[in-house]
């Protein structure tokens, strides 16, 4: 039997963690011929999640230079990937995930090509052009083009219904973050690692000490909503002695300058450097509750049982909500500090937030993903 060869793309370290479990399984897959193209659009924060989960990548680009607006980027993505496509091999598909420029141009570039696309993770919406930024408006771009729609929850496949996509090009698969936490968990035993991991980071605790993971990073609270934010934290860390904020700070000098002028010398705001996975596993465990404004956390917290206040004034994820495992709370100083005493002082209200079945899946996704794939021809 002729292989299929199939070209697995991403650019961001949470694209790569979402499709590693799809790259691995393929690869394992006597069905396909695989092909892993690395766009460099996140270089050095992605390096760690490609050793961590052990990735072979077979193309490297370069799409990011220092200074270039999002148009420049994605002019690119469209050039380079478009030089990868044209050597003449007959590819069956091109798996993208997610909603970054990486993502727009893979799907441009093989839809022009003529090339079956299959985006894992569709069907995301918030409908609102401006949150998130650019990424709601690249991933209603990518469902014109899309052969397959991978939708994580039957919301998002509604979504997608909704925008009169035909029911057979969708299939219901989880989400493929639920594949990553399973394996990224077998992966920290087998290697022995996640042993220690917040003392390596100079983080000494004390086992009564509560921990908050917060994470904050998103266009559309640069400026005045991360102030805002840092105003909660200070108010917090006021009131409650026991608290600890571990704070990996995004490398963007808008996040970055702001949080570090802010909390640089504080005793219990720990700010570090962005966290690789087994890392940022280990503080998800360790944590009691978690702060964000990332996409890929509020998936992450129901698998380990973590509440979450979404740094957000809207979310495309609306299932951790609807399920009871996260609050919107926006960059709203008052509502943070409101929402944070209540799951700090109320332990009924806690345990009801930690204890809600995984609305994103359980652990197959990929499998259903090369499923469908392998079946379509």
């Amino acid at each position: 039997m002729t292989k299929q060869l199939i070209s697995i793309v991403f650019g961001t370290r949470p694209e790569l963690i979402k499709l590693a479990p799809v790259i691995l399984m393929a690869q394992q897959d006597s069905r396909f011929e695989v092909e892993v193209l690395f766009t460099g659009q996140h270089d050095e924060l992605v390096r760690d999640a490609i050793e961590f989960f052990n990735i072979k990548i077979d193309r490297r680009l370069s799409m990011m230079h220092a200074g270039q607006s999002l148009n420049q980027l994605l002019i690119q993505g469209l050039t380079q990937i478009e030089q990868v496509f044209k050597d003449g091999r007959t590819r069956h598909a091109i798996i993208i995930q997610g909603d970054t420029t990486t993502v727009l141009a893979a799907g441009l570039v093989a839809f022009s090509m003529k090339i079956p696309v299959a985006h894992v993770e569709a069907g995301l919406r918030s409908y609102d052009m401006d949150q998130p930024f650019p990424e709601e408006g690249n991933r209603q771009l990518v469902s014109r083009v899309a052969k397959w729609h991978f939708a994580p929850t039957e919301k998002s496949k509604d979504n997608l219904l909704n925008e009169h996509i035909e029911a057979d090009a969708i299939s219901v698969t989880g989400n493929t973050i639920v594949d990553a936490v399973y394996l990224g968990r077998e992966l920290i035993k087998s290697k022995q690692a996640g042993q220690d991991l917040l003392k390596q980071l100079g983080i000494h605790l004390d086992p009564t000490d509560k921990v908050i993971l917060i994470t904050a990073h998103r266009r559309e609270n640069f400026g005045q909503g991360i102030q805002n934010i840092c105003d909660a934290v200070s108010a917090l860390i006021e009131q409650y002695p026991e608290l600890h904020f571990i704070w990996p700070v995004h490398l963007n000098p808008a996040v970055h300058d702001v949080i570090h002028n802010r909390f640089d010398d504080h005793k219990r705001v720990h700010l570090v450097k962005p966290l690789d996975y087994p890392n940022l596993l280990a503080v998800i465990e360790r944590s009691y509750f978690i702060m964000t404004d990332s996409g890929g956390i509020q998936e992450e917290s129901p698998s380990f049982h973590k509440p979450v206040l979404i740094l957000r004034e809207t979310t495309e994820r609306p299932e951790v909500i609807s399920v009871g495992a996260g609050v919107l709370v926006g960059t709203d100083t008052p509502l943070i500090v409101k929402e944070a005493q209540h799951l700090l002082n109320d332990v009924s209200h806690y345990h009801k937030m930690s204890n809600v079945e995984n609305p994103f899946g359980d652990g197959h996704a990929s499998q259903r993903i090369l499923d469908k794939i392998a079946t379509s021809y």
